[in-house]
């Protein structure tokens, strides 16, 4: 039952931060969870489900994005008329992916190489696509390190789903994929341990926002006419 899983979430929080962030994580994960009608909370451990990838060992426990951040980020990009294209790289069970149709996003497309969870994610799109049948939704099981960008991808969101290994391969792609049809991009960056690795090809912040030290989110922002390469 979701709250014994709530319940264990607090006090592991408490124990290892502080009880304030535990009240804030658990009181928004439940507020979020009804709000957009979604099954997407429990922490999962890749290691330990179906993972055609040896980059398994890069990755990090699943746990779905604060919905408090998300809401912080998506109306930000909504009040900049980003709205159009976003891919989710570590998608996990689909939670951003169904606050990006409720915040208006045409295209929604979730990248995740854990089998389980990617059935997990298509399962929670079902009901989405029936609240937005206009919308265009794609889950795609595969490795983010070796998934190709599409042309049109304008934003992509993170949360801090694998190490600066992953990270700087995916950063790579992205930048080639600009390269290859120039466009402006964003990154979104939930908890964002790497974000140096953007900074370093050029990309500047124009959003950050935290709350009690450890809630942090942050938006990139990269324009086509200067785009340099990452280091080789």
């Amino acid at each position: 039952m979701k709250f014994f899983y709530y319940l264990r979430l607090f006090f592991f929080i408490a124990f290892n931060w502080n009880i304030r962030l535990a009240w804030f994580t658990v009181y928004h994960e439940i507020r979020g969870e009804k709000k957009y009608d979604s099954n997407t909370s429990k922490i999962e451990d890749p290691r330990k489900l179906t993972v055609a990838s040896e980059n398994v060992t890069h990755s990090e426990l699943y746990q779905g994005a604060n919905y408090f951040l998300l809401e912080k980020v998506f109306a930000y990009l909504q009040g900049t008329g980003v709205n159009e294209n976003i891919t989710d790289l570590g998608c996990g069970k689909g939670r951003v992916l169904i606050v990006a149709a409720h915040y208006g996003f045409k295209k929604i497309t979730g990248v995740e190489f854990v089998q389980e969870l990617c059935e997990t994610a298509r399962m929670n799109i079902i009901a989405v696509q029936e609240k937005f049948p206009k919308t265009e939704f794609k889950i795609t099981c595969e490795d983010a390190a070796t998934y190709t960008i599409e042309k049109d991808a304008q934003v992509f969101f993170f949360f801090n789903p694998f190490d600066e290994v992953i990270m700087l391969a995916v950063a790579k792609n992205i930048l080639l994929s600009v390269k290859q049809n120039p466009r402006e991009v964003f990154v979104v960056y939930i908890n964002p341990v790497h974000k140096e690795i953007f900074m370093s090809a050029g990309f500047e912040q124009v959003f950050y926002f935290e709350k009690l030290k450890y809630i942090q989110a942050t938006i990139l922002m990269k324009s086509p006419e200067d785009f340099p390469g990452l280091n080789e």
